[in-house]
């Protein structure tokens, strides 16, 4: 008999769960798909969380143990499938991490199923969907225990039931985040559907040119209303029996420019396309009239979208990039090309080091310099496909589609139905000027290109050479110099400190003194002063000198901020049997609208009444007082 034989029905099944868990796990990540809180991603968290969780709960695995399960799978499956060979670190890297995690949160989250305010949400299910979804997206909490839980307090589901509005309440939650989603100009009116079937799709040619002089005015909309026309100081939404505007589609903006005729003008605000064969404008009348039928000249602003272009065919470059420094398993998560920016979101598990950053910007500026020819085919999706081209999962393609090329393609080749420049070299040159984290795997990178990132130069140029003018200083110097003035603020900042503990430790109760300044507090010495000067730890580090003054006594000092008290209390040790700093602290505290608290010998806290600092000190005196009589 074997060891799976001898085990119970239910830790058969999560022995079953664990091993097709770890299947679909190992295939999704070689093809670029990490843990995460959004579709797919989030997909591929629940298939793992629930195999681990099986292994904990049923088979009394405590340690990490789904990896190993994992690599078994790349073993027994290379043969037929290659690229898990390929990828056996990677997966194995994200499924420890999330392994980790995941051990970290079953404990938070089953702590905060324990905070849960049970009475009050049991009275509202829809509030009690939503909460439980919170825990189980924030914190893992499997969704079988939280169902468990409530069947033991008190509120029972049938299982369908509970799934289903489960899902729901988690559904509602993750529709929130827009992270790497595109924002939606407006949401989709039926009028536009409409006018589709109607007129048909409208002709775009702005691959070809910038300027149609014959383009006709079909149909007008103020909001989802159809209008005849549209006057001066109006806004309102064009479309065009043809155009050469692009609309907003792959990240990439829509075109901007001008509609014009001898009789009127108006501003192209922004163009998108809210049916699909439908581009639609945005516009501001500047002038004259504007009516349906009318012949125009729509014009694009040219610097604008050459701009646009720059930036869109740098997003290829920076995606081909980032896969040749960081690996195979970079897969696009989103994007915005803009003419001033374009920003990428891509998978990957840690944050990117200056020098994998610097070799991106080698790599896609190299290509720049080559002046690499781009290019697009039209192709069948299955002859695109074939020859190795990137689509981006989750988009919607037609049976045929445009395929960009750079060089050769062997570099970088992806479905696109962008704009872009004629030879990379007429993107002039790329800058990154950030790298972030945007949600668990994913990371945005910030660029800019052309014109853009020459100003980013010139600016760069200004800034170190006022720097060289305030540190008199040649500029192979220039680090060293802000490093030495560094050592000398932190130094005179330490002078400064000193020089005011000092300052502060001769006026109260200096050594000649003895601690006069101290009150007489039934046969207690204690000490109240306002030291507005010192920082937090200069003050704690007074509060030392002057108890060690008094040897037994009660120190109280306060300091006042930007408006804000701060307090602290501190008792020498023979007396914290009856006078504790805690409780000393938060009487005061009260007086100045704030909190604190701390241990019997010394205690800290503050408020934002600052006004009220030196009341709170004067009555520090009858709260001790009112302490040691009792």
């Amino acid at each position: 008999m074997s060891s799976y034989d001898e085990l119970k029905d239910s830790q058969q099944f999560a022995c079953r769960v664990i091993a097709d868990h770890a299947r679909a796990t190992a295939f999704a990540i070689a093809d670029g798909i990490v843990p995460g809180n959004e579709g797919r991603n989030y997909v591929l968290r629940k298939i793992m969380r629930r195999a681990i969780y099986h292994g904990r709960e049923h088979l009394d695995l405590k340690g990490a143990f789904f990896y190993k399960v994992c690599d078994l799978v790349v073993d027994e499956m290379r043969g037929a499938f290659p690229e898990l060979e390929t990828h056996r670190e990677f997966i194995g890297k994200m499924v420890r991490l999330e392994e980790e995690r995941f051990g970290n949160t079953v404990t938070i989250g089953l702590a905060k199923l324990g905070e849960l305010d049970l009475r009050s949400l049991i009275s509202d299910e829809n509030r009690l969907f939503s909460e439980i979804a919170k825990l189980y997206d924030t914190f893992g909490t499997p969704r079988d225990l939280i169902r468990v839980f409530l069947e033991e307090n008190g509120k029972a589901f049938e299982e369908d039931e509970y799934n289903e509005r489960f899902d729901a309440a988690l559904q509602a939650l993750q529709q929130q985040s827009g992270i790497g989603k595109t924002e939606r100009k407006s949401d989709v009116s039926p009028v536009y559907a409409a006018l589709l079937e109607q007129t048909g799709a409208n002709a775009f040619h702005g691959y070809e040119t910038t300027q149609i002089e014959d383009a006709k005015i079909i149909a007008i909309f103020d909001g989802d209303k159809q209008i005849e026309e549209l006057k001066s100081g109006d806004n309102g939404s064009v479309i065009l029996d043809k155009t050469p505007f692009y609309a907003e589609s792959g990240g990439q903006v829509g075109d901007v420019g001008k509609i014009a005729s001898g009789e009127f003008a108006a501003k192209v605000n922004d163009t998108y396309s809210p049916v699909p064969g439908l581009i639609v404008h945005k516009v501001t009348v500047e002038n004259g009239l504007l009516k349906i039928g009318d012949l125009v000249v729509a014009t694009v602003d040219v610097e604008k979208r050459d701009a646009t272009r720059r930036n869109h065919t740098a997003t290829h470059l920076v995606h081909a990039a980032l896969k040749e420094v960081l690996g195979s398993h970079v897969k696009q998560a989103g994007s915005v090309v803009a003419p001033n920016y374009l920003r990428f979101d891509f998978s990957h598990y840690q944050p990117m080091t200056a020098r994998e950053l610097q070799e991106v910007e080698d790599l896609v500026n190299r290509y720049i310099l080559q002046n690499e020819p781009v290019t697009t085919n039209m192709m069948s999706i299955e002859e695109a496909m074939r020859s190795g081209a990137v689509a981006m999962f989750g988009e919607k393609y037609g049976s045929e589609v445009r395929v960009l090329s750079v060089g050769q393609g062997t570099f970088s080749k992806e479905l696109c139905g962008g704009t872009h420049v004629r030879a990379t070299g007429d993107i002039g040159s790329f800058k990154i000027t950030s790298d972030e984290a945007i949600a668990s795997g994913v990371r945005r990178i910030r660029a800019i290109t052309g014109f853009d990132a020459f100003e980013r130069f010139r600016e760069d140029e200004r800034l170190i050479d006022r720097s060289l003018e305030a540190l008199k200083t040649q500029r192979d110097n220039l680090p060293n110099a802000i490093e030495k003035l560094q050592e000398e603020v932190k130094r005179t900042r330490r002078e400064i400190d000193d020089l005011k503990l000092k300052i502060a430790t001769g006026s109260i109760g200096g050594a000649s003194s003895n601690g006069d300044e101290a009150r007489d507090v039934s046969g207690v010495k204690v000490l109240a002063k306002i030291v507005d000067g010192l920082d937090a730890n200069g003050a704690r580090q007074l509060s030392d000198t002057l108890l060690a003054r008094l040897k037994s006594g009660v120190v109280v000092l306060g300091r006042s901020e930007e408006g804000k008290a701060s307090i602290i209390v501190r008792v020498s040790g023979d007396l914290t049997e009856k006078v504790k700093a805690g409780n000393v602290i938060k009487e005061l505290v009260g007086i100045v609208g704030g909190k604190g608290g701390g241990r019997a010998d010394m205690a800290e806290g503050g408020g934002p009444e600052g006004a009220k600092l030196n009341d709170a000190l004067e009555a520090s005196y009858d709260v001790i007082s009112t302490f040691l009589t009792k």
